[in-house]
């Protein structure tokens, strides 16, 4: 290790003290899998009970996720309005909320991993595991040292749109009729969503990436500014890819409730 790397690690100081709040989220995600998730499945849809085993697993982890997604996305939210620290220094701005936050999410990724490596014959993949393993290294960092709070918080943007994910594929999982003004509307609902957190919101993330780059507080997070770059392209890629995916969905929707009408 050379002499600059010293000096932008240096300024690292670890703090451990969020790190049970990630322990006790992954405890309580597994719970909600295995015991709360399934009870409240079963109340709400008698079809729950004669899914596949494969497609009962997939549920479960969607109702973790859509939990996960809906905590996460009203406490960002918040922190957007009144955490003024890290509105006024996005890079070392400290903020208890924000590491708090990014350790439940980090307790429920790994929550997740651990659901998918036990049903890996279910719900296998390599990529969802690069994935999760990737995204919770990168929040490690900031429960870990505080650094990058504006830029984490920013990306948990994202889940506001996974309920309405989830609840389509919950329709599908039933066989709702895909016609239907629930379905549509859940169709409709979500890409609009999509779009507005995942999409329309690059332009802002990027410019204010941009605008920090090379700036002495950018150059003292070192390493982690090269992982917050890289690991966001590769995830914007991706959510592009599925807007695409979910436009010609909707098209396809749309186009049947129109001949459902006809007929």
């Amino acid at each position: 290790m050379n002499g600059s790397e010293n000096a932008t690690t240096s300024v690292y100081v670890a703090d451990f003290s969020y790190h049970p709040i990630a322990i006790i989220s992954c405890i309580i995600f597994l719970i909600n899998y295995k015991i709360i998730g399934p009870k409240i499945s079963s109340f709400l849809t008698d079809k729950y009970a004669g899914l596949p085993k494969a497609k009962k697993v997939d549920w479960n982890t969607r109702v973790n996720s859509t939990v996960h997604a809906t905590i996460v996305s009203i406490i960002c939210v918040y922190l957007f309005i009144y955490d003024e620290k890290v509105n006024e220094d996005p890079v070392w701005g400290e903020s208890p909320m924000v590491r708090t936050t990014c350790a439940v999410v980090v307790g429920y990724m790994v929550s997740d991993i651990l659901i998918v490596l036990y049903h890996w014959k279910e719900l296998g993949e390599f990529f969802f595991i690069f994935h999760h393993a990737a995204s919770i290294y990168a929040y490690l960092f900031v429960i870990t040292y505080g650094v990058l709070p504006w830029f984490a918080n920013f990306r948990l943007i994202a889940e506001f749109s996974t309920p309405l994910v989830n609840q389509r594929w919950f329709l599908d999982a039933i066989e709702h009729d895909k016609s239907s003004k629930v379905f549509v509307v859940n169709g409709v609902s979500m890409s609009i969503i999509f779009f507005l957190v995942r999409i329309a919101v690059l332009p802002v993330y990027w410019g204010r990436v941009y605008s920090y780059y090379g700036t002495a507080s950018a150059l003292r997070v070192g390493r982690m500014w090269f992982v917050l770059v890289s690991s966001c392209a590769v995830l914007d890629s991706i959510n592009i890819f599925w807007m695409y995916r979910i436009y010609r969905g909707l098209k396809k929707v749309i186009k049947a409730k129109r001949e459902a009408k006809s007929n």
